[in-house]
């Protein structure tokens, strides 16, 4: 799937949440996968991925986001954390 659809998406969600200050790309299949950054959010110690359906409009295709706080991304770039199966964070690429 497309990078730009994808930072689209990520510049819809900063606009919602301004605290928002990293995010993360990944093409999974037919969907898109964001990992999204926030201080907003507070340590929950696990990663939870909501699932969105395809707005045939702006997004041609299903996509998931998963919001973190800082700390919660710090321990799955440290391997404390994992992400869901499939989503590797080597190769997640940097959208904001």
């Amino acid at each position: 799937m497309n990078k730009s659809v994808a930072a689209l998406l990520v510049n819809e969600h900063k606009a919602e949440d301004p605290e928002i200050y990293e995010a993360y790309w990944a093409p999974c299949g037919d969907e898109i996968w964001l990992v999204e950054v926030s201080t907003s959010i507070e340590d929950v110690g696990e990663v939870l991925p909501f699932r969105f359906a395809a707005d045939l409009l702006d997004v041609p295709c299903p996509y998931v986001v998963i919001l973190l706080s800082p700390g919660d991304w710090r321990r799955v770039y440290a391997g404390e954390l994992e992400l869901p199966s499939g989503l590797v964070r080597e190769k997640l690429e940097r959208v904001l």
